[in-house]
């Protein structure tokens, strides 16, 4: 039997889609409004969103707009010149965490921080990185 090879493109197109949840969330933050969803069973509010609770096992479909300021819960720093920082951050009114890069701060401040507060890019287009990064919540006391 004579084998044959036969080399060839084939093209798929294909569309990703982000579902219904976090596709709002990422629209939302094109006009700088972070948005969430309640699960109406155990009350946890959820963000980056949720359309399924995975505690009680409830579809979700109570949406709330959340502040754009929340509490450092953790920290790592990456060593790089200059170092990259990423935080854990629980938003007013949220259960769950985001994590983002953190900015206007230096590691060594960073015991310090309690609050953090989204600084928004000027030009967004529906991304995650529509916020450009967290920045510490200074006390007027302190400044």
């Amino acid at each position: 039997m004579d084998e044959w090879i036969v080399r060839q493109k084939i093209r798929i197109p294909f569309r990703y889609t982000a579902g219904r949840a976090i596709s709002r969330f990422l629209l939302g933050l094109a006009e700088r409004r972070i948005w969430a969803t309640r699960c109406e069973g155990c009350g946890r509010v959820y963000v980056p969103p949720l359309g399924f609770c995975g505690r009680c096992w409830r579809e979700i479909a109570e949406w709330l707009e959340l502040s754009d300021e929340g509490e450092l819960v953790s920290y790592t720093v990456r060593p790089a010149k200059p170092p990259e920082i990423f935080g854990l951050i629980r938003l007013d009114g949220a259960d769950s965490h985001l994590v983002h890069r953190l900015g206007e701060v230096e590691p060594t401040e960073l015991e310090r921080v309690v609050r953090v507060r989204a600084v928004w890019r000027e030009d967004r287009t529906g991304s995650i990185l529509d916020i450009a990064y967290f920045a510490p919540v200074r006390s007027k006391s302190l400044t």
